[in-house]
């Protein structure tokens, strides 16, 4: 039942982030995130995260060391570029960023009122 509840959500999804959503692994750095399971993972340790987590982690990861817009951010998972849906990316991106500062050499930048970027150093 669980599964088909999934299926039916990502039908609803954005086109660009279905597609996005398509990709059954990203790697970030020493992290894995399991799309389909909605799994962080880094090393023994495997954190699972919420709809909109995963949707967020996947457009950064999908774009590494890209600018991405945050109305385009807010359009593509929130479906609107409001007040309320620009607070709760925020409070994702800080929840993403603090699971990612495990490795120093991953950072999610802020470009106050434009965007945000996924920087993974080498």
């Amino acid at each position: 039942m669980k599964l088909e509840t999934e299926k039916l959500v990502l039908l609803g999804l954005n086109p660009k982030l279905r597609e996005l959503m398509k990709i059954s692994v990203y790697e970030i750095g020493n992290f894995t995130f399991d799309v389909e399971n909605r799994l962080l993972k880094h090393g023994k340790e495997a954190i699972k995260l919420t709809s909109k987590e995963s949707y967020l982690l996947v457009m950064l990861a999908a774009n590494p060391n890209t600018f991405l817009q945050r109305k385009d951010i807010l359009n593509t998972i929130w479906g609107e570029d409001s007040f309320r849906a620009s607070r709760s990316m925020d409070v994702y991106i800080c929840k993403l960023r603090r699971l990612l500062s495990k490795e120093s050499n991953i950072n999610i930048v802020n470009y106050h009122g434009k965007g945000h970027k996924l920087i993974i150093a080498q």
